[in-house]
Parts: structure tokens; sequence; C-alpha cells
């Protein structure tokens, strides 16, 4: 029994590691990360200005009681006495506007804030996918980085020990040696570099997701480039023209602008309210002798007429007039900077995939011209030093080859968000290029 158990912990321990993919480190992210949760919240409270804005256009209803003692002395030629009674009372007061123009611009400005407050936190959420997929890639890029210098100082250690060895037997020029130990000093070097960058990369996706990331799932050594669609530069800027959040959240700002000037110039317009109240009064004595009771119940109209008020309405108007033209401008800079961004990340995304390619073939020649390296090496018609150029091209490329594979993907990504149409299912589309088990 003791033998099957052991058994089957050595199994265990030969399991794969189930690594953390993208759409996990997400779900993380949104339960985490406090810029999200200050979206949401951010979101919620905006949402309350529509209710703010009608609010301005219903009656209010409000209840005033009161009880009081008093002690009343009358004094007449023919009276000289004291009174003290009680007196209880109470008055409910009903005001519904009828015409306020103010009111009737708060109402849209209401509605136009909470949809700003929408169009901000769709921003945020399509900040977040971004921010949590090239968090996520930084890592996995750094780690690339370093197993790339393990690699590439193993590579020379190995030169190096063969140098030394030839050397010893004369086939070898001590050039070789101390060429071959810089290149592995500096390889030392890059390793350490390395390794601290991806305790730094990694600090940054725990800042996001709230707990030290573990094992994270790699992208896949082949998969397809895949154009934007549709493949129309054009097409991706009038969609963004049209969906993007940051300019339908100006469009919002404009209009709240708008009827800022609405509600300033109101000022100078009447107001006309219908009115309903009920009023009752029980006092316990008066200057009579005797107790009184009343309720009264009053239903009206009150019109007010602003005449002046020292140039401050006018002022306001001024002031709101000037600010809707500010708005608007900043409505058209961001027309042209979503516009701009839209074309950029097209770009990108056309030449992120030309340069995945160009060095998927660099690297091929790499190795071949490596291996045409070391032949020519053994057959003593090339040297050391240059087995160690061919080595140190090969392992760039690699490099430059694995980063331009991430910021190919998040160039993706980049560009359906300058159109407004970045979504989670995107996310899980790249996610599904992650190989789920952690090497090593």
């Amino acid at each position: 029994m003791k033998r099957l158990l052991s058994l089957l912990f050595l199994c265990t321990l030969c399991l794969p590691v189930m690594a953390a993919d993208l759409v996990e480190i997400y779900g993380q992210a949104k339960a985490s990360d406090p810029a999200w949760r200050a979206a949401q919240a951010g979101r919620l409270a905006g949402a309350e200005k529509a209710p703010q804005g009608r609010a301005l256009l219903l009656p209010t209803l409000g209840l005033s009681a009161g009880k009081s003692e008093s002690d009343q002395r009358v004094k007449t030629p023919t009276i000289n006495n004291t009174f003290r009674y009680g007196t209880d009372s109470y008055n409910l007061q009903l005001t519904q506007p009828l015409y306020r123009k103010q009111n009737t611009a708060g109402y849209a400005q209401g509605i136009a804030g909470a949809n700003v407050a929408e169009h901000e936190f769709e921003l945020a959420r399509q900040d977040l996918i971004l921010r949590v997929t090239r968090a996520y890639f930084d890592v996995l890029a750094a780690q690339d980085v370093l197993n790339f210098a393990v690699t590439e100082k193993e590579a020379i250690g190995r030169q190096l020990a063969l140098a030394k060895r030839n050397f010893a037997v004369g086939s070898a020029t001590l050039v070789d040696v101390h060429e071959a130990q810089a290149r592995y000093d500096l390889a030392a070097a890059q390793q350490i570099t390395a390794a601290n960058d991806l305790e730094v990369r990694k600090e940054a996706l725990r800042v996001l997701i709230g707990a030290s990331p573990g094992a994270l799932s790699r992208l896949e050594t082949k998969f397809e480039l895949q154009p934007p669609d549709p493949a129309d530069m054009e097409k991706w800027v009038q969609t963004a023209a049209t969906e993007s959040p940051r300019i339908k959240s100006q469009q919002e700002s404009l209009e709240i602008a708008r009827q800022e000037v609405e509600k300033n110039s109101g000022g100078h317009y009447p107001t006309l309210d219908i009115t309903a109240s009920r009023t009752y009064l029980d006092a316990g004595g008066s200057v009579q002798g005797f107790a009184i009771e009343s309720t009264t119940n009053q239903v009206g109209l009150q019109f007010q007429m602003p005449l002046y008020q020292g140039g401050s309405i006018s002022s306001k108007v001024r002031e709101s007039a000037a600010r809707l033209e500010e708005t608007s401008q900043r409505l058209d800079q961001t027309r042209r900077q979503v516009s701009q961004q839209a074309r950029e990340t097209y770009l990108a995304v056309i030449n992120g995939m030309a340069r995945v390619q160009a060095l998927e073939q660099a690297r091929i020649s790499n190795e071949r011209a490596l291996e045409s390296t070391v032949i020519g090496y053994e057959r003593g018609v090339r040297t050391g030093v240059d087995v160690l150029n061919a080595q140190r091209e090969l392992f760039r490329t690699r490099r430059d080859l694995s980063q331009a594979r991430y910021d190919y993907l998040i160039s993706r990504l980049r560009l359906k968000a300058a159109a407004g149409t970045l979504q989670e299912q995107d996310l899980e589309d790249i996610n599904r290029l992650l190989a789920r088990q952690s090497p090593g």
C-alpha cells in the first residue's frame, strides 16, 4: 500500500503544471485592480445624474410642524389680563413646476451626465483589457529574454571551453580564448539584467491582480497571422468616428455645455409653478379668551419674474457660451486624435505581420549561418570569433521575433480599442493561442 501511494505521489509530480492563462488573469484583475473598481464606482455615481435631473421636473412635497407655548399680556382701557396657551400647527406644501427653463436644461444635463459615465466606463473596460494583455505579455517577453540569455551563456560557455582546449593543443589562438571569455562575462551580466527585468514585469502584473503571478501560459510557437478585418484602413477610421467611447463621451459633454448655456440664460425668464397647501392650527387660547382650531386648504399659481440681478446672469451666460466653444473644440480634437490612432494601430498590425514574417525568415537564415560557421570552424576556415558572432545574431533574432509576436497581438487589440469595438471575446480569441501547460 505504501509503495502504491509513493508511485501515485511520483506520478503527481510528473504531471505538467497547469498555468494561468490570459482570461484567468483578466478575471483576477477585474476583481482586484483599483482603477477598474474605481471606474465601477464612477459609473454608479454618474448614473445618478439622470434621476437627479428628472427630479427637477417633478413635484416637491414638504411638511412642517410646530408646537409653541404663549405667555401674552394684554392691557387696554378696559382689559388688563395675561393669557397663557399652547399652539400646535402643521403645514403640507406641494409645488409642481409648470415652466422653469433652468429645470428643463438641468434635466437634459442629467441625462447627458449619465451617458458620459457609461461611455467612460466602457473606456475603462477596454483600457483594462489592454493593460492586462500588455502586462501579461511583458512577463512572457521578459521570461523569453531570460531564457535566451541563459541559453546564450551556456552556448558561449561551451565555446569558451572548446577554445581553451584548442589553445592548449595549439589549434587556436589566445585571441579566441579572450574573445570567448569576454563574451561569456557579458552574457552573464545580461542574464542578471534579464532576471531583474522579469521580476519588475511580474511586479507590474501583481499590481493589477493583487497577488504574485504564478506560472503563466506561454504563446504557441506557431500561430496564424491575421490581417485586420476589414482590410481597409478608412473603414476602421469611419467605425472609430461612430463607435469610439471617447468621441461619444465628448459629444455628451458638449450637450452638457450647451444645456449650461440654456440654464444660465433661463435666469432672465419667468417661472410659473402650481402650488397646493394644507395648514392646520390648534391654539389653546387667544386674546379673545377662547381656543381656536382651523384648517386651511389652498391651491394657486405662483409667478415670478426676475428683473435685475446685478449683471450676474449675463456674466454666467457669457461664461457658459465660452465653455461651450471650448468643449466643441475639444470634441473636434478628440475626433482627430481617434482617427489618427485608428490609422496608426491599423498600420501597426500590418507592419507587425510583416515584421514577424521577416524575423521568422531571419531566424531560419541565422540558424543555417551558425551551422555553416561551426562547420567552417571545425575545418579551420573560420575562427572562434566568427562562431560567437553567429551565435549572438541568432539569439538576438530569436529575442526580436519573440517580442514582435507579442507586439503584433497587442496591436490587434489596440486597433479594435481605437475603433471602439474591443470586447472580451477578442481577449478570448488571443487566449486560445496560449499553451495551457507551463514549460519546466
